[in-house]
């Protein structure tokens, strides 16, 4: 994984095969891949301090987001009552989650199913299950 900052601020976070890599080696940077091994170990880290470069409608939809406890899940039809808008609407702007796990989009599944995710199902799936969650 790796975690791209800058003033303390999450500008992007990518998958990749390799250990969490922090570009800039800072202490929010040092703090930040701390938290995400912790998270990938099997436990519950609270992100919601971080603040994430993302504006207009996509902040709104990534606020809420933040809200959803770990080792839950909400539907897209759920958080789209919540925001007065539409279910597709509220996925657009997961789409446009530059900080996976960090703002944990992939707690947000259809009524009918996982849903997608910008990484891939199966990684969605896998980040679900290390947070205790089995979906069909």
């Amino acid at each position: 994984m790796n975690v791209f900052l800058q003033n303390e601020v999450v500008l992007a976070v990518k998958f990749s095969n390799k250990p969490v890599n922090e570009v800039i080696r800072s202490k929010p940077a040092e703090k930040l891949k701390k938290e995400l091994e912790l998270y990938f170990s099997g436990e519950a880290v609270d992100f919601s301090s971080y603040k994430i470069k993302v504006q207009g409608f996509t902040a709104e939809v990534l606020e809420e987001v933040k809200k959803i406890p770990y080792g839950t899940v909400t539907t897209y039809g759920e958080l789209a009552k919540k925001l007065s808008t539409s279910p597709r609407a509220v996925g657009q702007a997961l789409k446009r989650n530059p900080a996976p796990v960090i703002i944990p989009c992939h707690r947000v599944v259809s009524k009918n199913g996982i849903g997608g995710y910008s990484s891939g199902e199966d990684i969605k799936r896998l980040l679900l299950e290390l947070e205790g969650l089995k979906l069909p």
